[in-house]
């Protein structure tokens, strides 16, 4: 893979050139480059905004301080564009070392150099694609689509019997990433059929899984097949993506955008960080407990650096105690910044030392779990400690649950609702309460599918789409709308 072509600047539609543009385009000349004008198109779009009011952790949390996806999106991003900054300086000093790295930079260093704003632009979108309600929301719709497909029956045949493999296995699988790229590239509302109309590379970049959903494999040692990457509607959206950037393999299926690997480093490091700190600022556990937690996970094997982190963390709190009453937060706040330092430095340097791998299409796991990145034992304790104190925790479990319930509701009643919506010979099925819950269908969704349908043949190929049309609903609802949707459906009215 070659950085000219994985930077490529080239959109599936020329931007409108406006009639006042003369008057701006000294300045726009100077100072936007192509992911400067992606980053602003991002923070100014509704599906960004809408992540204000998504689920991190924390489902339908009234305080101010915890983390929604918008917060976290912000906190990715940043970290994202640092370590696009680290690796550019590290590719630059490694010409003895790794001489792949210091020829490209010398043959690439104007494509590379966007690389920082590319990784910030990503960080902003890589969960836009997420439902209500958290991780556990694409749990509930997909164990939905697994109990229903064979009981709801269309003109008197189960669901499961008309739809492809691919599609039952799309629906079984849902998936934020593979729905971001739907928000993004279809489902945004502009003068164009694209979407934000975002550079390929971008998305190219948010692509983390790029297989289809029947070659899942989750035990796979490849990382590729884990989870899905696109949904079939988008396979030839996709196909126009990896042929734009070059990430298309000659044998092998499709390879990872390298910077997919730093995107992923980044995420990983944003939630394993602040779902700590959010779990302390909801007091559901104490320094005390983190401390004796981390040392049961530690054994004389792990690496110098790591326990001398973890050590700094009992004395600071140890010797702040003797001195004064001060609270657990402010000292987790501040170990866990320099615990994020360290994690960014061992993402960068992960990158750099698989590079050959990376840009040969080769790499096939997570370069924060390379043998030689010595604070992937503190990432992995960070985690399991937030699977420990916080997604046991029978507060979250209820309200997910609850989460749940919403979801299977209005997947019940849309459905149902859009089976026979556009199949003229049997819009007899269709209730008053059906058409009720059509026209509730934001416009730009209806207009997707009527854009989406004309690549399909038959009724029964376009009964798919229909299906599509109300994930990508629901997947677009916000925590609190879901919520009041939910309860306006039953005839149930709160005033907030």
């Amino acid at each position: 893979m070659e950085w000219d072509k994985l930077l490529s600047t080239e959109r599936f539609v020329e931007q409108v050139k406006l009639k006042s543009e003369r008057y701006f385009k000294k300045y726009e000349d100077g100072f936007n480059t192509e992911f400067e004008k992606d980053y602003q198109t991002i923070i100014n779009s509704a599906s960004f905004r809408r992540l204000q009011d998504k689920t991190q952790v924390f489902p339908l949390e009234k305080n101010d301080f915890v983390r929604t996806r918008l917060t976290h999106s912000l906190e990715t991003s940043s970290i994202a564009k640092k370590l696009g900054n680290m690796i550019l300086e590290n590719i630059k000093n490694e010409s003895d070392k790794r001489k792949r790295c210091y020829r490209d930079y010398e043959k690439y260093n104007e494509y590379m150099r966007a690389i920082p704003e590319v990784l910030a632009c990503a960080g902003l979108l890589h969960d836009i694609g997420n439902p209500p309600f958290g991780h556990f929301g694409e749990i509930a719709m997909s164990d939905w689509f697994k109990d229903n497909l064979s009981v709801i029956e269309y003109d008197g045949t189960p669901l499961c019997n008309l739809l492809n493999d691919q599609q039952i296995e799309d629906l079984y699988n849902l998936e934020g990433n593979a729905q971001a790229i739907r928000v993004v590239g279809k489902l945004h509302f502009l003068d164009n059929d694209y979407g934000m109309n975002l550079t390929k590379s971008l998305l190219n970049v948010l692509i983390k899984y790029p297989t289809e959903s029947r070659y899942i494999n989750k035990k796979s040692p490849d990382i590729r097949y884990h989870k899905l990457g696109f949904y079939e509607n988008d396979c030839s959206f996709f196909k126009k993506i990896v042929s734009s950037t070059g990430t298309e393999l000659v044998k092998e299926g499709y390879a990872r955008h390298p910077l997919t690997y730093l995107l992923e480093a980044a995420d990983d490091i944003a939630y394993a960080t602040a779902d700590l700190e959010d779990a302390f600022k909801k007091r559901l556990l104490t320094l005390e407990q983190f401390i004796e937690f981390s040392k049961q996970h530690l054994d004389e094997k792990d690496n110098d650096k790591v326990k001398q982190l973890f050590d700094e963390l009992s004395e600071t709190s140890l010797k702040t105690k003797k001195i004064s009453k001060n609270d657990d937060l402010q000292i987790i706040q501040v170990w866990l910044n320099k615990a994020r330092n360290w994690l960014m430095y061992g993402a960068a340097y992960g990158f750099v030392k698989n590079y050959d791998a990376i840009m040969e299409g080769k790499y096939n796991q997570e370069i924060m779990l390379d043998k030689d990145v010595f604070h992937k034992k503190t990432l992995e304790i960070l985690k399991q400690a937030a699977i420990e104190f916080v997604f046991k925790n029978d507060k979250i479990n209820k309200v997910e649950i609850s989460g749940s319930v919403v979801l299977t509701f209005l997947l019940d009643k849309f459905i149902n609702s859009i089976l026979y919506y556009d199949a003229e010979s049997l819009e007899r099925n269709m209730t008053k309460e059906h058409k009720k819950l059509i026209g509730l269908l934001p416009d730009n969704y209806i207009e997707n599918y009527i854009f989406e349908k004309q690549n399909y043949k038959n009724d029964i190929e376009k009964l798919y789409l229909r299906i599509h049309l109300i994930t990508d609903f629901i997947c677009g609802m916000t925590d609190s709308y879901a919520k009041r949707l939910y309860q306006e459906l039953h005839g149930i009215y709160f005033v907030d």
